[in-house]
This record gives C-alpha cells, sequence and structure tokens, in this order.
C-alpha cells in the first residue's frame, strides 16, 4: 500500500516531480515508512488515525519521495562540476550518510501515533 498519491502530492504537498517519477518510488518510500515503525499500515489502520495523523503520514510519504529521487539523480549524476569559457555549473551530490541524516529528519514528521512504541 501507498501512503500518498499523486493528487495529493500535486495539491496539497506542492511537489514538483513528474507523475510517473512519483509512481515509481512512492512504493520505496512507503516501505521505507513502514521499516521504521516495524509494521506495514493497512486502510483499516490509517483510517483510525486522527486526520491531522492521516496528513502527517501523507506528507512524510511524498517528503520521502522525494528525496529518494534527489538520491538517485545524485547517483546517476556523471559529473560534480562542469566549466565552458569561465561559467561554471557545480552538481551537489549526495552523499549515503547525508542521505540517511536527511532521512532521519523526514522520519520526524511521522505522527506520534506512530512512533511512540519504537
Amino acid at each position: 500500500m501507498v501512503y500518498a498519491d499523486y493528487e495529493y502530492y500535486k495539491s496539497e504537498y506542492f511537489g514538483t516531480l513528474p507523475e510517473d517519477s512519483f509512481n515509481s518510488q512512492i512504493l520505496k518510500a512507503s516501505r521505507e515508512i513502514d521499516k521504521n515503525i516495524n509494521t506495514t499500515l493497512t486502510e483499516q489502520k490509517i483510517s483510525n488515525l486522527k486526520e491531522e495523523a492521516q496528513e502527517q503520514l501523507k506528507y512524510t510519504a511524498c517528503a520521502l519521495t522525494d528525496l529518494i529521487c534527489k538520491k538517485q539523480e545524485s547517483e546517476n549524476t556523471k559529473l560534480s562540476s562542469i566549466s565552458i569559457d569561465g561559467v561554471s555549473k557545480n552538481f551537489k551530490v549526495i552523499s549515503n550518510q547525508e542521505y540517511v541524516e536527511l532521512k532521519k529528519e523526514v522520519m520526524k514528521c511521522l505522527p506520534d501515533e506512530l512512533t511512540r512504541f519504537l
């Protein structure tokens, strides 16, 4: 089960990924959330959450999807910088350590109802 859909991603989270990129990464993000709360959320479990907690879950799934895509793009970048006729461009490469730290920050957005027993 995925914890956010593209409609929420675009209209509420204001994400910028194209739909195919979002759809290919939201499942990974949802599974990452499952690993961090040590359970798989079902529709029934989610519907039992307060509305605010449901929104936090969707928001976290979207933020994690963006982070996963940025990490993937970073890994696919072969150059870290380029310079042509005095104009230079640097590409931000996310290290594994940075990714882990950023992921921890994103996971802090999960609702307390899902993390209080960890």
